[in-house]
C-alpha cells in the first residue's frame, strides 16, 4: 500500500467517508463512540496524548486527501470529525449520557458552525483548515457539555 493510499484510507476512516448520506455523522457515531469509550477508560494524560496525536495526524492525512481529491475540504474526509468529537468528550466519564450529549453537541457545532467556530471554517486549501473547524466545534461542545453535566446531577 502506498503512502497516499494509506493516507486516503485514514482520512476516509476506511470507507466511512464514502457513505452516501451524512458521512460526517456516520463517522462520528461508528468510529467516535467506540474510541470515546476506549479513551474514557484511560488516564486523562494518555487520552490527551492520543487525541493530540490524532489531531496532528488528521492534519497531515487531510492535506494528502484534499490534494488527491483536488477539492477544498471534501466531505469524504471524515477523520476530522473523529478528532473533533474526541475533543468534545475527552476528560468526561465514558457513560451514555456523556457520549450521546457530546455527540449531539458536537454535530450541532460542526454543522451550524456558529461563532467562534465560523472563524475557523476557511475555504482555504490545507489539511489544518480541514481539521481546525472540527477541533473548534469540539472545544465549544466540550464547554457546553461541561456546563450541562455540572448542572445535571
Amino acid at each position: 500500500m502506498s503512502r497516499t493510499t494509506f493516507c486516503l484510507w485514514l482520512a476516509h476512516l476506511g470507507g466511512l467517508g464514502r457513505v452516501p448520506f451524512a458521512p460526517g455523522t456516520v463517522a462520528t457515531v461508528v468510529a467516535g463512540i467506540p474510541v470515546a469509550f476506549l479513551l474514557g477508560g484511560t488516564s486523562i494524560h494518555w487520552a490527551l496524548v492520543v487525541v493530540s496525536a490524532l489531531v496532528l495526524a488528521s492534519c497531515y492525512v487531510s492535506e494528502v486527501a484534499e490534494r488527491k481529491a483536488n477539492r477544498i475540504d471534501p466531505q469524504e474526509i471524515v477523520i476530522d470529525e473523529l478528532a473533533g468529537y474526541l475533543v468534545t468528550v475527552i476528560g468526561f466519564p465514558p457513560d451514555w449520557k456523556t457520549i450521546i450529549l457530546g455527540l449531539l453537541l458536537f454535530r450541532i457545532f460542526d454543522i451550524l458552525k456558529p461563532w467562534p467556530v465560523s472563524l475557523l471554517n476557511r475555504k482555504t486549501p490545507g489539511g489544518i483548515w480541514v481539521v481546525l473547524d472540527d477541533v473548534g466545534a469540539g472545544v465549544c461542545a466540550h464547554i457546553i457539555l461541561w456546563i450541562i453535566l455540572a448542572a445535571w446531577p
